[in-house]
């Protein structure tokens, strides 16, 4: 209350003098900056893992991504979330490969090379996808030549971008909104990285900070202790939301000193495996509500997915999951969670359980709503 109270009454002053300045023969109007309204309401939305593209193996195969998409359009991997994404302000998915027209200067010695054509930067455009994550182990599948051509591509297709230093700040109603990530190697060798870009995001005048972790190991249920070490950190250097990706499946959300971290969405629109052995993905929309431009708190909703709608097959194309789907789903993130969950909580979390999880059954969550149908 204090914070805004002062702001109130500076503009209540510079109000009263503007009369003041016209008298004297000012030519311009005395300007007093727009203040932001005493309420605004800003809806975030998040989905996981995301390769717009194939390896080059497999660009060719009728089974593939790129097949795919030349067979039924752009706009065919996000139909399925493309109005759950226009409905918000801004959506985020971790961008994990390379848009770039050739197979020049891939990187060697990789188990898996992503890329799809510079012009699938489209697809997120057409799905209602604001910005995207780049910090994680494929934004690098085609060295110098790769980042440099996703980044033009993104730019051309008008997505922001943040991570691997690189700052984003959304502004609506006068509030900022920061984004940025890191990957776990890149903490390992340099954990002020994490501290410099969030105290950077700080400075330019960010009231909520979103911060990427791509972290932990691929396809544990539960995790580690380094997730745990490094989302508590960006909580810790001022982050507000830590949002996990890298493990390709579904993991735990907790709250922890003010902050609410999401350890793992799961996959999303998955174009690097013509076959998927996991089907089970999130997507998590935050409200954020503010009073005077200063945050005062919200909602965390789950909405389980399916990164296919055709298993066993990959169609590429995500939808929201039904019934005994939704449940298992959130019955998994259950499992791994620090505090009892629902499809819709307040937001910030409560504080975690201390180095546990929650003993609440999956049969016992306190389930508040309906998942969501399918568009």
């Amino acid at each position: 209350m204090r914070k805004f109270g002062k702001r109130a009454l500076l503009a209540l002053i510079l109000t009263m003098l503007a009369p003041l300045f016209l008298a004297r023969g000012e030519e311009r109007p005395f300007l007093v900056a727009e203040e932001p309204p005493e309420r605004s309401t800003i809806t975030l939305t998040f989905m996981g893992d995301c390769i717009l593209g194939s390896e080059d193996k497999d660009r060719g195969k009728p089974q593939s991504f790129d097949s795919l998409v030349g067979e039924k359009g752009m706009a065919w991997p996000l139909s399925g979330l493309a109005e759950l994404f226009s409905q918000d302000d801004y959506t985020l998915v971790n961008l994990e490969g390379v848009l770039k027209q050739d197979s020049s200067h891939k990187a060697p010695n990789r188990l898996h090379n992503f890329r799809g054509p510079a012009d699938f930067a489209r697809i997120l455009a057409l799905g209602s996808v604001e910005g995207v994550n780049l910090a994680n182990n494929h934004h690098d599948d085609y060295q110098r030549a790769g980042r440099e051509s996703t980044l033009a591509a993104l730019r051309e297709a008008g997505i922001r971008f943040s991570g691997y230093g690189h700052l984003d700040v959304f502004e609506k109603d006068g509030v900022r909104v920061g984004f940025a990530g890191i990957r776990e190697t890149i903490w390992h060798q340099g954990r002020r990285q994490m501290t410099a870009d969030i105290q950077a995001l700080r400075d330019k005048g960010c009231e909520f900070i979103v911060y990427s972790c791509h972290f932990g190991q691929e396809y544990a249920e539960n995790h580690s202790q380094i997730q745990r070490e490094m989302a508590r950190a960006a909580i810790s250097a001022g982050a507000d939301l830590v949002i996990g990706h890298h493990p390709h499946v579904v993991q735990g959300v907790e709250g922890h000193a003010g902050g609410t971290i999401l350890y793992s969405l799961g996959n999303g629109v998955f174009g690097g495996n013509l076959h998927l052995s996991e089907f089970d993905g999130l997507v998590v929309q935050a409200r954020l509500d503010f009073r005077y431009g200063y945050f005062a708190g919200g909602s965390l909703r789950l909405i389980p997915i399916l990164t296919t709608g055709a298993a066993p097959e990959n169609d590429f194309r995500p939808i929201i999951a039904q019934g005994e789907d939704a449940l298992r789903i959130l019955a998994r993130v259950q499992a791994d969670s620090g505090v009892p969950l629902a499809f819709e909580m307040p937001l910030p979390l409560p504080e975690a359980l201390p180095d546990e999880v929650s003993d609440v059954a999956p049969e016992n969550m306190p389930l508040v709503e309906k998942p969501l149908e399918s568009p």
